[in-house]
């Protein structure tokens, strides 16, 4: 039996795929797919702010924010975890369809509620020099 640590291991690197996977131009989500991997209601923090969201913001949020991607690719350097979160220290790539590429130093904090789901998102991307 998997400890607390290491379940929300397992659901912290299944969300990375899911956005490996998903956060592209050409992909069509939906809501479901938003529910498999965050709450019905949850908080994003990106750099300092905060929302609360829903599946249905957050995949409105979602469609516009992959419109111009080409995929995004995470190297996690570092990681952290205990019974109640997970940080990821990382290296981001977001390739663009028109050829650009951004590269991020990165701080991922999620935290789990009791599905298993995303009820906390919260990041720091710093561009990387």
């Amino acid at each position: 039996m998997l400890t607390q640590r290491e379940t929300h291991l397992q659901l912290a690197r299944a969300v990375l795929d899911w956005n490996r996977k998903n956060l592209r131009h050409d992909t069509q989500l939906t809501v479901a797919d938003v529910a498999q991997c965050f709450g019905e209601r949850f908080v994003v923090e990106p750099n300092g702010r905060h929302y609360a969201a829903d599946r249905q913001a957050y995949l409105d949020f979602l469609n516009g924010m992959k419109s111009g991607m080409q995929g995004i690719e995470y190297q996690v350097l570092h990681t952290v975890a205990d019974g109640d979160s997970v940080l990821f220290d990382m290296a981001v790539q977001i390739n663009h369809t028109d050829g650009r590429q951004e590269h991020f130093i990165a701080m991922l904090l999620m935290r789990f509620d009791t599905e298993g789901k995303v009820k906390l998102w919260k990041e720091v991307y710093l561009p990387k020099p």
